[in-house]
């Protein structure tokens, strides 16, 4: 059995190394600034912190007993990656003109449209309209009912 990585394989376990320390760093920065947060408010990031921390070490353990190899990744679009980004920009600043719920739906929306690859179908679509709107209200259900966290209703809706 052969060792050698072929020329459409690169070497994970460096990469894995790296990605594992910077998310560990990032975990424990998360649990040192939650320590100042009410019991209430640091029970999200904390959780969050925890599980990335958790998994980190998994991956960087994984990273050091063994030789994780993965396909070398394939060309993409680099105008959709950016746009990804621009979009995500785009929607926390429009957070405290549009709100949250209105700023969310149009930011899934561009998102779904640039994401997706595929063809788009009738049933397609109203599939992922049903799915995104499902995680929008998750989470408006989970921060501002749950844990009481006030969302942005919008500078535009404030008069109506």
């Amino acid at each position: 059995m052969s060792t050698e990585i072929s020329p459409l394989q690169v070497n994970a376990e460096r990469t894995d190394r790296i990605l594992a320390s910077i998310m560990v760093v990032i975990a424990l920065g998360a649990l040192w600034f939650s320590r100042d947060m009410s019991i209430m408010a640091s029970v999200f990031p904390r959780t969050i912190a925890i599980l990335l921390l958790i998994f980190s070490i998994v991956l960087l353990i994984r990273a050091f007993l063994s030789q994780p190899k993965m396909s070398k990744p394939e060309s993409g679009s680099v105008v959709r990656r950016l746009g990804l980004i621009c979009v995500l920009v785009l929607w926390s600043f429009s957070l405290k003109w549009f709100g949250f719920i209105f700023a969310s739906v149009l930011a899934t929306v561009l998102l779904a449209l640039l994401a997706h690859y595929h063809g788009w179908t009738s049933k397609r679509a109203i599939f992922y309209g049903l799915v995104l709107t499902g995680i929008i209200t998750f989470f408006y259900t989970l921060f501002a009912i749950l844990l009481n966290v006030p969302l942005p209703v919008g500078l535009l809706w404030q008069g109506l």
